[in-house]
Formats: structure tokens, C-alpha cells, sequence
């Protein structure tokens, strides 16, 4: 078995959804209010579907209202790097963690 950690991702303007192609559905939404600051949420909410984290407004966000994303890349098998280009930064996400930003540049 591969090392690779099999797992897809869509960016929009209301965040970002990480699919699990084995179980064809989404295991976790992040919204365009997660706090990159404290990368903890005030709410978690769980369904046999999915995971969905929601925060409140205070700290740097994801996104502004709506998400605008650019290029997207994996390095390796444990990290995708997006592009927010109008926000002038590089957010990155640790596939096999959590896949919460883990840290903004």
C-alpha cells in the first residue's frame, strides 16, 4: 500500500472542502470565517457526512467575505499550498492532520 494519502480538495468562495474519494463525501468544510489566528473553532459540529468548523469573527480569517483562490499545489504526501492572491499569501494545509490551515506566509 502506498504512502500517499489519497484525499481531494475544492476550493470556492465559501472556503475550501476536503473530500474523501474512498467514501465519496466530504470529511471536512472550512469555512471562510475559520481564525487562522487561534486555528481553533467556537463550534464543531459533527454528521456521519461531515465535519464543518465554524468560528466567530475575531482574529485574521480565511477570507474576508468571500474566498478568492489561485493556483493550488501538494508538496509531498502532507501539504497543499493555495494561493490567495489578492490577499498577497500562501496558505497551507496539512492533509494528513487536520486539514486546517497550519500556517499562513
Amino acid at each position: 500500500m502506498s504512502d500517499q494519502y489519497k484525499t481531494y480538495v475544492v476550493f470556492d468562495g465559501a472556503g475550501y472542502t476536503v473530500y474523501d474519494p474512498a467514501l465519496c463525501r466530504p470529511t471536512r468544510l472550512v469555512s471562510a470565517d475559520f481564525d487562522l489566528s487561534t486555528r481553533r473553532s467556537t463550534r464543531l459540529q459533527l454528521t456521519s457526512a461531515s465535519r464543518h468548523v465554524t468560528v466567530n469573527s475575531s482574529g485574521s480569517r480565511l477570507c474576508d467575505v468571500m474566498c478568492d483562490w489561485s493556483d493550488a499545489v501538494m508538496v509531498g504526501s502532507e501539504f497543499i499550498y493555495a494561493a490567495q492572491a489578492h490577499r498577497k499569501r500562501v496558505i497551507v494545509i496539512d492533509v494528513k492532520d487536520s486539514h486546517r490551515p497550519v500556517e499562513v506566509g
